[in-house]
């Protein structure tokens, strides 16, 4: 877990070298599962577009779950210009704790329960195999 940690924020980066939340999930499952997700850009600047891609994304390889566990996705509302759209991922990494980055902060865990998340998150993903 620890190499995942301290990953430097990086718009659509998707490597140990700089990611972005998304980038960040597809690179955990890949390396710690063997799953590759496909690609989903999801842009507060193209608010519809991009909602209509991640419910397509998200109805084709993802179900949602009511308690997390271990490896799931995480979908939260971040966004205070798009409150109720889902902008930002995370990664379970026990069934307290995700992974999470963004803007203008390296990669870090943060307990769900944590009031700068607990009312943000929208869901939680499990990957249909």
């Amino acid at each position: 877990m620890i190499d995942y940690i301290g990953i430097p924020y990086k718009d659509k980066g998707r490597t140990f070298n700089g990611c972005d939340c998304y980038g960040l999930l597809m690179l955990y499952y890949k390396k710690e599962l063997g799953i590759e997700i496909p690609e989903v850009h999801i842009s507060a600047e193209q608010p519809r577009r991009s909602l209509a891609k991640y419910h397509e994304e998200i109805s084709k390889h993802w179900e949602e779950i009511k308690t997390p566990k271990k490896n799931c996705g995480v979908a939260m509302c971040l966004n205070e210009n798009h409150p109720g759209m889902v902008t930002h991922f995370g990664v379970m990494i026990d069934n307290k704790r995700m992974l999470h980055t963004y803007k203008n902060t390296d990669s870090h865990i943060i307990d769900i329960n944590h009031p700068t998340v607990k009312n943000q998150i929208k869901g939680f993903y499990r990957w249909l195999s």
